[in-house]
């Protein structure tokens, strides 16, 4: 007898009879990351959501919960990070097309950048992301596959987060637009972390997120400049 990872109701064979889901969930590998992106575009997956519910309320719980084998009712990653970014491209879109008064040559690329290009970068740098998350937090306790799992859930999450938070923008005199961002997206992060790295010390697992975060921020900003200098 097998007990499910989903409804954990107990059953014998491949399949759990009651929900469908498998017994024995098979090992998130670059491989299996690959055929999903193929699966994106050409399939429809149900749990948009759920999965957007759960990692609002549990974040971190949710990633652990999918790589455990609980992906029936949930948004596959790279499907979720594709509606995501797609959501978030377009609002980024509205929101610097919006007139801000006089503005130098410098200003216009750059707010041409968040407008054209902020989320197609996010999107390239995803795997390094992962790498930096995965050499943090360890490389025994969670493959390379699996950490690139949770950061792609937890970016795209937080893609929809820096929507409103971008909005503020327009509100006369409101300079304080980027400390929001950093602030909600670094929460939202460690919280992740911790919830998915619950085995951890809480403060190890902190200081680890942080260094992460900055290294990412750093990179960010390093290749946000270079494409900028380019289109100058």
């Amino acid at each position: 007898m097998q007990v499910c990872k989903h409804c954990h109701l107990a059953g014998e064979g491949k399949y759990c009879s009651h929900c469908g889901e498998t017994f024995q969930p098979d090992h998130i590998t670059i491989h299996s990351i690959l055929h999903e992106v193929v699966h994106t575009f050409t399939h429809a997956d149900k749990g948009l959501l759920y999965t957007l519910k759960n990692l609002a309320i549990h974040p971190g719980t949710m990633q652990k919960n999918y790589l455990d084998g609980e992906r029936k009712t949930n948004q596959k990653p790279f499907s979720l990070f594709f509606i995501c970014a797609s959501i978030a491209a377009i609002a980024l879109h509205f929101v610097n097309t919006t007139p801000y008064g006089s503005q130098n040559h410098f200003d216009i690329v750059k707010e041409n950048f968040y407008k054209n290009f902020f989320v197609i970068l996010q999107a390239i740098l995803l795997p390094v992301y992962a790498f930096l998350a995965w050499v943090f937090f360890g490389k025994k306790q969670i493959n390379y596959a699996g950490m690139l799992v949770l950061t792609i859930y937890t970016i795209s999450f937080s893609l929809l987060i820096i929507i409103p938070l971008n909005f503020t923008g327009l509100i006369p005199g409101f300079t304080y637009q980027q400390y929001l961002e950093v602030l909600f997206l670094s929460v939202y992060t460690i919280l992740t972390n911790l919830n998915f790295f619950s085995f951890q010390n809480r403060w190890v697992v902190i200081i680890k997120s942080i260094a992460v975060l900055l290294l990412s921020y750093l990179l960010f900003n390093f290749m946000a400049n270079q494409v900028i200098n380019f289109m100058l």
